[in-house]
């Protein structure tokens, strides 16, 4: 009994040590949730966070979605940044599992670095670690440009719907590639050392949460920064040796996913910030980095010399001699990025460099031109531009390519890109219109940009004339001839194709008239003769054309379905647009489609009430259509503008009633008769 008093004594003290133990196993979270005043929540940790996010009915059925994106940034003097990103998902469906079984960390090691830190598994209330030793560190895939970037992969346990991520990484570096082989942080001062810059995107393809960018900066430093294509939360506080500055967003839907939209940029809520001091400031560094790429060589020099002489302009004016180096370049130094040494970023690589090679990217393609415009005793500069997005006024390194600019005897800039004119009657393509660029200088240039280019400096004339016969037969020949923009693309419709299926890619062209087209016989101006506009002509036979009908015969308009069927020919013709439109329409050029058809019909033969589209003139694209019998010809006529290369949202309706229009008028259907009415 004494023994059995004494168990029952020690059980006692251990149920009472248990119970007097359990508040500190508790959740803190619920501990805190009890003496939280009414309505007041605790602060949202990962398992929180996770369950709020709901689940896909919550998102419009999306299979993943973004619950935390943290990225605290934390600059050094140098310039050199320290980011700690924290990342939570959420899978919502099995298609969700799936895409997310493996998480990606792309980097260029020249420039960056990447240490995956932890990678949780949230499931159930509880985190399961997945190994991050296991990460493969793996050649990126990579094609035109071979810098040697790179991507760390790692592998998940199998996910179960409603599972969180939770991802924490280091990072350090910057996002142009100076090639160095310093230890350290000295490998990532940036290109513009002590210099800051960086433009973050507050969307995704899938839905966020919550987002939010943190920048530390030493106290000396002033920072331009500004808020673009939304709202979004901020917050400024100070120590006595750094500034902080935070973005934030909430409940951010994914981005629009649109054909023929612009980048991302011009529409996706973004912060756009820089420590530079100007756009002068940075002109004359980009100048100053490069200053030493440019030296002629004998070698050099003769080349450009035999240049010259081959097309009789020794003596020519300055920028018939620029034109025609402009052209050497674009169609003799290949466009393919091979490691060449330092200075993969902003410094191009030198021109004697490039001269032996002939090939590089658009910085070393634009170097060689202005080493050879050096050559023949020209002012010519390096610059730097964004292809295909704006530029906004902060002034960041908003640049994806290099340019050349020639400065001209009476002081004003003329600029050439030899990267985008191969095969291309320019000097700076037409689809780079509008574009921002900077030159960089000695004395430093501003931000400035392409002029607009109407309609009419990107005509595609089209002339068709065809007989009829008889029989229903029709043949006939097409004339193409385009300026600015559409010589480039009648030019690639050549230069794109072999030889021998140049039969087919005419073919195919037009084929949307009938697919019984044959007896394809074609002439062509020769592709890299830039004297003059480029033309196609093609001739042809359809047996069967017309449909044979009670007292005549029923045709569309060739010219109208060969035009609204190719994208090289008419790009905005050739896309199917959608009721409405939430983003810009990019098309990257102006265009004027003038045409003009002839159909000689057979003796006897008359249309029978030739028919005119409504005209459409809008602000941003215009239509209209005619048909008449003139003599025995039925004469179609077109006329068709797209007015911008970029049209907003709210100028999306007129800009299609222009093309239904246009796609109405090339479904008209023709009715000829033996003695029918004019």
């Amino acid at each position: 009994m004494r023994i059995h008093h004494e168990l029952k004594q020690c059980f006692c003290l251990i149920v009472a040590l248990i119970i007097g133990l359990l508040p500190l196993f508790a959740d803190p979270a619920s501990a805190d949730e009890k003496t939280l005043p009414p309505g007041d929540r605790p602060e949202p940790d990962v398992f929180s966070r996770i369950t709020e996010a709901g689940g896909a009915a919550d998102h419009d059925d999306a299979d993943h979605v973004i619950v935390f994106d943290h990225a605290i940034n934390t600059v050094k003097p140098t310039g050199v940044t320290y980011v700690e990103s924290y990342v939570i998902y959420k899978v919502l469906t099995s298609a969700g599992c799936r895409d997310q079984s493996v998480l990606r960390w792309n980097y260029d090691p020249q420039s960056s670095y990447v240490d995956v830190k932890e990678v949780n598994i949230v499931r159930n209330g509880a985190r399961i670690p997945v190994d991050v030793a296991n990460v493969h560190d793996l050649p990126a895939p990579q094609a035109w440009i071979y810098w040697m970037d790179r991507i760390k992969t790692l592998q998940l346990p199998r996910l179960q719907v409603n599972d969180g991520i939770e991802v924490k990484v280091f990072r350090k570096g910057f996002t142009y590639a100076l090639l160095e082989d310093a230890p350290d942080d000295d490998r990532y001062i940036p290109p513009m050392p002590g210099e800051y810059f960086d433009i973050v995107i507050f969307a995704d393809a899938v839905p966020i949460v919550e987002k939010k960018y943190t920048l530390s900066l030493p106290a000396d430093k002033r920072l331009h920064s500004q808020v673009f294509n939304g709202p979004l939360y901020s917050g400024t506080t100070y120590t006595d040796d750094r500034t902080e500055y935070s973005w934030w967003g909430l409940d951010l839907p994914p981005r629009p996913r649109e054909q023929r939209q612009p980048d991302q940029s011009d529409f996706a809520t973004k912060v756009v910030m820089a420590t530079v001091e100007s756009w002068e400031a940075k002109s004359r560094w980009f100048f100053d980095v490069n200053r030493n790429q440019f030296d002629v060589t004998a070698d050099i020099k003769a080349k450009v010399d035999e240049i010259l002489a081959e097309a009789g302009v020794t003596n020519a004016p300055e920028d018939v001699k620029a034109k025609v180096l402009l052209h050497w370049v674009a169609q003799n130094i290949r466009y393919s990025g091979q490691t060449m040494g330092k200075g993969e970023g902003f410094t191009l690589h030198p021109g004697t460099m490039i001269f032996e090679q002939r090939s590089g990217v658009c910085k070393d393609i634009a170097g060689m031109l202005v080493t050879m415009m050096r050559a023949a005793d020209m002012n010519s500069f390096a610059a730097m531009t964004m292809a295909g997005s704006r530029i906004e006024t902060v002034p960041a390194d908003q640049f994806n390519h290099c340019v050349c600019a020639l400065r001209k005897t009476d002081g004003s800039i003329e600029m050439y890109d030899p990267t985008w004119v191969p095969y291309n009657n320019n000097i700076w393509s037409l689809l780079e219109a509008e574009q921002h660029y900077l030159v960089g200088t000695p004395e430093g240039e501003t931000l400035s940009r392409i002029p607009y280019s109407p309609p009419a400096e990107s005509p595609l004339v089209i002339t068709h004339d065809a007989i009829l016969g008889k029989d229903g037969m029709l043949e006939g020949m097409f004339k193409l001839t385009g300026s600015g923009a559409l010589d480039g693309r009648l030019r690639r419709l050549v230069s794109g194709s072999r030889r021998h299926d140049l039969v087919n890619t005419f073919a195919r062209i037009l084929s949307p008239a009938s697919n019984r087209v044959e007896a394809i016989e074609y002439d062509y101006h020769k592709t890299d003769d830039f004297s003059e506009d480029m033309w196609i002509v093609i001739r042809y036979r359809i047996p069967h054309f017309a449909k044979p009908v009670a007292g005549g015969f029923e045709f569309s308009s060739p010219m109208m379905n060969v035009v609204l069927n190719d994208g090289s020919l008419f790009r905005a013709g050739a896309t199917n647009w959608g009721e409405n439109r939430d983003t810009d329409v990019f098309l990257y050029y102006t265009q004027l489609i003038d045409g003009t058809e002839k159909i000689r019909l057979p003796r006897g033969f008359k249309a029978v009430d030739p028919p005119s589209s409504d005209e459409i003139d809008e602000t941003y694209a215009y239509f209209k259509g005619t048909s008449a019998m003139e003599g025995r010809s039925l004469t179609i006529k077109q006329r068709a503008e797209i007015r911008r290369r970029q049209i907003p949202p709210d100028g999306y309706g007129g800009f299609k009633r222009a093309i239904d229009e246009a796609k109405e008028w090339g479904q008209t259907s023709y009715r000829i008769e033996k003695g029918g009415r004019s």
